[in-house]
């Protein structure tokens, strides 16, 4: 990826790295503009909520981890999750050049 996240900021991938191995995904289609946003990063970040629900089980997962319960889900089914969980902490905005997200 070209271009930075930001001070204060950490690349969150929308489909996570993981999904390479556990769904077969290529690295080019995980690690790339489309599938990243610049997210505020640290202890208690935005960044650091999404990626503990992501280690969480939930009630709709069967006892496993939502990354887990994710694994084998196609690319658009795991991109359409990642949107909508992201989208309970700000407005995110697709643009020519990726994605923007605006915190609440």
């Amino acid at each position: 990826m070209s271009r930075l996240p930001g001070d204060e900021s950490q690349w969150h991938h929308i489909v996570e790295q993981s999904q390479i191995s556990k769904s077969g995904f290529s690295t080019t289609t995980v690690n790339n503009l489309n599938n990243v946003v610049s997210l505020p990063s640290g202890g208690g970040s935005i960044h650091a909520q999404i990626s503990g629900y992501y280690s969480s089980i939930q009630d709709f997962t069967g006892g496993l981890r939502v990354r887990d319960w994710l694994a084998g889900k196609s690319f658009d089914e795991q991109f359409k999750f990642g949107i909508e969980y992201l989208k309970r902490f700000g407005n995110i905005i697709p643009t020519s050049s990726g994605w923007v997200f605006n915190p609440f």
